[in-house]
């Protein structure tokens, strides 16, 4: 799994075969709908507790907007939002021209948070890296952000915008106040989705995208 994961990040989607040793790549090629069906076409990220802290709802007034350098990150009052460093890492990987991005992924955010107007100055004013310009709003191509159902109102909108199935489909979720990712699991079948309770990490996008290759999908950790 370990090896799949570094193909994947290095742009090149491994063939796996079942032998008598377990699941082990191979040096076979695949066919262009192999190669499309092992990468989701679309990533699908919460927002508060998963890429970010402190929650929306927690934040004493509206984000100031624009990035604070001496904060590192987005001032609201006394408090300053922060990517968790894990998601910053990865979010870093959509950058253009790399890897995931040669392999066709776009990037989604779906979000219940009660304050969508203070998700959304954050989204546009967080920098994935502090010596660039990119904020994390540039990588992002679609946004649910509103109270509801991720299972029953925003995935079944990001599909009708994306035409993406959910079968290409990847969440991410800290499922903090509730299991969204049950919920999407079940209302959206072939969704593969992550649990992130501690934040967004490499460890749990490298996984989440190894389990993908296999062809599992529904709740993966």
């Amino acid at each position: 799994l370990k090896a799949a994961s570094s193909n994947i990040k290095g742009g090149r989607t491994p063939t796996m075969a079942c032998t008598d040793e377990g699941l082990v790549e191979t040096s076979a090629p695949r066919s262009r709908d192999d190669q499309a069906q092992a990468v989701p076409a679309l990533v699908v990220f919460d927002l508060d507790a998963c890429l970010w802290e402190p929650e929306m709802f927690q934040l004493p007034c509206k984000p100031s907007g624009g990035y604070n350098a001496k904060r590192g990150g987005v001032a609201a009052g006394d408090d300053t939002v922060r990517l968790f460093p894990g998601a910053a890492a990865v979010l870093r990987r959509f950058l253009p021209g790399s890897p995931l991005r040669a392999a066709g992924m776009k990037v989604g955010v779906a979000s219940s948070t009660t304050e969508p107007t203070y998700a959304r100055v954050c989204l546009e004013s967080l920098r994935v890296d502090p010596d660039r310009s990119e904020t994390v709003a540039d990588l992002v191509e679609y946004r649910q952000i509103y109270p509801g159902s991720k299972g029953r109102q925003h995935f079944p909108a990001l599909q009708a915008e994306t035409k993406v199935p959910y079968e290409r489909m990847m969440f991410f979720d800290d499922c903090t106040y509730g299991d969204n990712c049950r919920d999407v699991a079940t209302q959206c079948p072939g969704v593969a989705c992550v649990r992130t309770p501690d934040g967004l990490t490499e460890a749990l996008f490298d996984a989440g995208l190894e389990a993908f290759a296999q062809g599992e999908r529904g709740i993966l950790l």
